[in-house]
């Protein structure tokens, strides 16, 4: 007796597992870059932030430069 859809038994539901296999391996990979890449960004926008205002403070000289160089040394650890 013939094995039907191309003779391996598996039919639609076969092909349908060989396509979603790729595309949630390959949704994993993006989920991935997109969250590192999130992180990374949040990471060094605050950072940086955190410094203009620092800048910015010393620059209407609102704090001493003793004072701004111990934020400085602060922030960038």
């Amino acid at each position: 007796m013939p094995m039907m859809y191309g003779g391996y038994g598996m039919g639609w539901f076969g092909g349908l597992f060989m396509m979603l296999i790729p595309l949630a391996l390959l949704g994993l990979v993006v989920y991935w870059a997109v969250n590192a890449g999130m992180k990374n960004a949040l990471k060094t926008g605050a950072s940086s932030n955190a410094l203009d205002i620092l800048k910015s403070r010393y620059a209407r000289n609102e704090i001493t430069s003793d004072e701004y160089k111990r934020l400085k040394e602060e922030i960038s650890h």
